[in-house]
């Protein structure tokens, strides 16, 4: 998996992450824990086995662990999400392991002003944050157990689910290591020892899309960075990101970003030196401690105590 990947991002917190990223595109991706994302600026689509749902400023979704997820923004979005595991709840709540929300977007508005209110405690650091931080983490969850359909599944089910959950992930480091060259579905099945039909079907159960539609969306993504950062001919990206056919990187780039290599590369370069500083980095790029939480407290100026929380002690 690349590192850039967010969900491999640890802020030493034990059984959660929690962070504010400035994203354009998030390749589609999945992850063990529950995550929980509030919209802060901007509008994004999000894409699920469910379909595709637009979300604004104000508004939260949430994914249930092992579904795959992919985030598309035609200008830079900022996001605050949380990403937790059910076990940080399995010594008092052990069915949390079990449960699957039924639905993406997040029904209740609480559960976004909760999240800022964790968020603050969180990167404020103050010497009862971690206590305020678990307290919150559990009325987050309690909240979506009252207002958010979801079902039980069995013990079976959920040990079934890891087990593919674990195979998905060594798929998806292969075609990150791969992508750049020739990938067939059948090359993967039998390195995995899984039946071609099987594996198809599940690929598709977990993103929503084809194995091939995951292919061009990633080589698609790292060619867009290519022509943004370097000074290489078209041909020469296309290639390096596992185009052999120059008619199938335009038709691929043409439906994931609305135009073709060449006019995204010419509308970076004629767009002011800010417009291009943004488009480099927002493809995904992680705010500090510090600028989380000067954001943060513009969200949040009547939280008690906010001003001045306690600071750690020696």
């Amino acid at each position: 998996m690349a590192q850039s990947e967010y969900e491999v991002i640890t802020h030493n917190s034990g059984q959660f992450n929690l962070f504010l990223v400035s994203l354009l595109y998030r390749t589609p991706h999945l992850h063990r824990e529950f995550e929980i994302s509030l919209v802060l600026e901007g509008t994004v689509r999000l894409t699920t086995p469910n379909g595709h749902t637009t979300l604004s400023a104000g508004e939260a979704f949430l994914m249930n662990p092992f579904c795959g997820h992919e985030l598309l923004a035609d200008a830079p979005v900022l996001i605050l999400s949380l990403q937790i595991s059910p076990s940080f709840f399995a010594p008092y709540y052990p069915q949390i392991e079990r449960i699957v929300f039924q639905r993406d977007v997040v029904e209740s508005p609480q559960v976004g002003s909760l999240l800022i209110a964790l968020a603050s405690a969180y990167f404020a650091k103050g010497v009862y944050s971690p206590l305020e931080c678990a307290a919150l983490l559990n009325q987050i969850f309690f909240e979506l157990l009252q207002t958010q359909a979801h079902h039980t599944v069995s013990e079976r089910e959920r040990q079934s689910a890891l087990s593919k959950e674990n195979r998905m992930r060594s798929v998806l480091q292969y075609i990150e290591a791969h992508y750049t060259e020739k990938l067939l579905l059948s090359d993967i099945a039998e390195q995995e020892g899984l039946d071609l039909f099987y594996l198809s079907h599940y690929f598709k159960e977990c993103f929503g899309i084809p194995f091939q539609s995951y292919v061009l969306k990633l080589r698609c993504e790292h060619a867009r960075q290519k022509l943004l950062r370097t000074g290489d001919s078209l041909l020469s990206i296309g290639i390096s990101c596992g185009f052999s056919d120059p008619k199938y990187f335009n038709k691929g780039f043409l439906a994931q970003y609305g135009c073709t290599p060449r006019a995204y590369q010419e509308n970076f370069q004629a767009a002011r030196l800010e417009q291009q500083q943004q488009s480099l980095s927002t493809t995904q790029a992680f705010l500090s401690d510090d600028a989380s939480l000067a954001i943060l407290r513009q969200r949040e100026p009547a939280r008690e105590g906010w001003a001045s929380p306690p600071s750690e002690q020696p």
